[in-house]
């Protein structure tokens, strides 16, 4: 599916990475997994991380409670936080209290998720962000070259124009 891009690297601790994985980065999945498989399979997240640091959950800005149950689909919006303070935390986290009182607006699967390959916009927020980001980095990424120059400014990798189009990024 996107197999033919442009592969450039940049390096660890490039300033403006945080900023590029809050404006969301391209991974591949497969069409119909739970979002617990895909954040062991897409992004490499261990099973223990995902459970204790990964508390707030949004599919295409809806928040997801049982990320056993619901599933991705190509072109869908996962973004991903630690425990949001406040009551605001208590309302969008992930198996709180007040989780079922917000039923209306939580994410739900829809009837057909499509097969094969699909490409995810995962997006890192706070200390997510900041703890495995790089190691979401270093697997590879799917970037538009646009979003590149912006996040990165004069330390955008070499030869990226904003004709480029979509490249795979890796941070090495």
């Amino acid at each position: 599916m996107y197999e033919k891009l442009k592969t450039v690297s940049i390096p660890t601790g490039t300033i403006g990475t945080v900023m590029l994985l809050q404006k969301g980065v391209g991974v591949r999945g497969i069409a119909g997994m739970s979002i617990r498989e895909f954040l062991l399979a897409g992004t490499g997240f261990s099973p223990e991380y995902i459970e204790r640091r990964i508390r707030t959950v949004f599919l295409n800005n809806c928040p997801a409670d049982n990320i056993d149950i619901v599933k991705v689909k190509d072109g869908d919006i996962l973004s991903l936080s630690g425990a949001l303070p406040g009551v605001a935390g208590m309302a969008m986290g992930r198996d709180t209290p007040i989780s079922p009182f917000r039923n209306e607006i939580s994410a739900k699967n829809t009837e057909n998720v499509g097969e094969g390959e699909i490409l995810l916009t995962v997006k890192l927020f706070n200390l997510i962000a900041k703890e495995v980001g790089t190691k979401l980095l270093e697997k590879g990424v799917i970037v538009d070259a646009n979003l590149l120059l912006h996040a990165f400014g004069e330390h955008a990798p070499n030869g990226i124009t904003e004709e480029t189009g979509r490249v795979q990024l890796i941070m090495n």
